[in-house]
């Protein structure tokens, strides 16, 4: 994921327990699912009416606790990250970390890696 990624957004990564990499923004995370793909779970249902009014999603569904998941394409993520990237790292005690870990139902750790 953080070969994607310029240095710009690098306060938007974080990490799991099993070190898998993703992104949070206010409305979604977003992860690597393959090469040229990007799954992401969305918890704003505007944010999704908005990326599906752009053409860009693909396989979407949602689940029974109020969270939209869905794939694009790699060439969209500067996209995704529009739709509510905040403009620094939030805070890894703070109320917004603590409930998306439970609606997510993984622990959320800041990544700091080097990026050229």
């Amino acid at each position: 994921m953080r070969k994607l990624i310029s240095s710009e957004y690098k306060h938007l990564l974080y990490r799991d327990k099993c070190r898998d990499t993703f992104l949070i923004t206010k409305f979604m995370e977003i992860y690597r699912k393959s090469k040229t793909t990007l799954g992401c779970t969305c918890w704003s249902y505007k944010t999704l009416v908005k990326l599906r009014s752009k053409g860009i999603i693909f396989n979407e569904w949602a689940t029974a606790d109020g969270l939209y998941q869905f794939d694009t394409r790699n060439e969209n993520l500067d996209v995704l990250i529009q739709c509510g990237a905040p403009k620094r790292r939030i805070h890894k005690k703070g109320k917004f970390l603590k409930s998306r870990e439970r609606k997510l139902g993984h622990l959320i750790i800041p990544f700091k890696p080097i990026i050229n």
